[in-house]
């Protein structure tokens, strides 16, 4: 592992260590009994974050990943465990202190929502890997399927982002945007890539 990953390795972990113990602190002093369960299971999910994002990077600066996974996504991979862990830790608190507000909910949306949306703009960029990207496992062998995968994928992605987001402002909309979501995200890339490969067989 080069310097510069060990280093990011190390900064990375140590937020996560950081998220973990501001909850920890903030929940001493500002303890809910009728809700502990709730904030020994958000205690673990943090703990659990420091594991995850150690394995992220090492996993991450394997060869493959680096000449075959768009660099942006590569990098984003490494600090998306931190990032999510102080954007966890701030919602937690949050709703402990303001349980009934709707910013907690509106901030997940536009979080989740805007890293759909960067990613969907670097997956033309990705080639053929198990790490980065849709692990479609039939596309593995297939570059070309795994090409045109990625770019529906990304026009997909992008506008699931941008649904989730605008469903804020858009109150009609929440019924069927986690759905639609799912649809845009998951089924449609899975059904493109595999209608690919059965007609490349025929």
């Amino acid at each position: 592992m080069r310097k510069k990953d060990k280093k990011t390795l190390v900064i990375t972990t140590l937020i996560c260590v950081c998220a973990l113990t501001a909850y920890g602190i903030f929940y001493k002093f500002y303890p809910l009994p009728e809700s502990r369960r709730e904030n020994l299971q958000t205690f673990w999910v943090l703990a659990t974050a420091i594991l995850v994002n150690i394995i992220l990077n090492i996993g991450l600066n394997f060869t493959v990943c680096k000449k075959m996974g768009a660099k942006f996504l590569v990098g984003m991979g490494k600090w998306i465990v931190p990032f999510t862990s102080i954007f966890a830790t701030i919602i937690f608190i949050y709703s402990m202190m303001y349980p009934q507000s709707s910013l907690i909910e509106n901030a997940t949306y536009t979080f989740v929502g805007l890293i759909f949306i960067v990613s969907g703009n670097y997956f033309p960029k990705n080639h053929v890997n198990p790490y980065i990207g849709l692990k479609f496992p039939w596309l593995l062998d297939d570059e070309k399927s795994w090409d045109k995968t990625h770019k529906l994928a990304s026009y997909t992605w992008i506008l699931a982002g941008i649904l989730l987001i605008i469903q804020l402002f858009i109150s009609s909309l929440k019924i069927v945007s986690i759905p639609l979501v799912i649809i845009l995200v998951g089924i449609l890339p899975l059904v493109y890539s595999l209608m690919l490969v059965y007609k490349k067989r025929r």
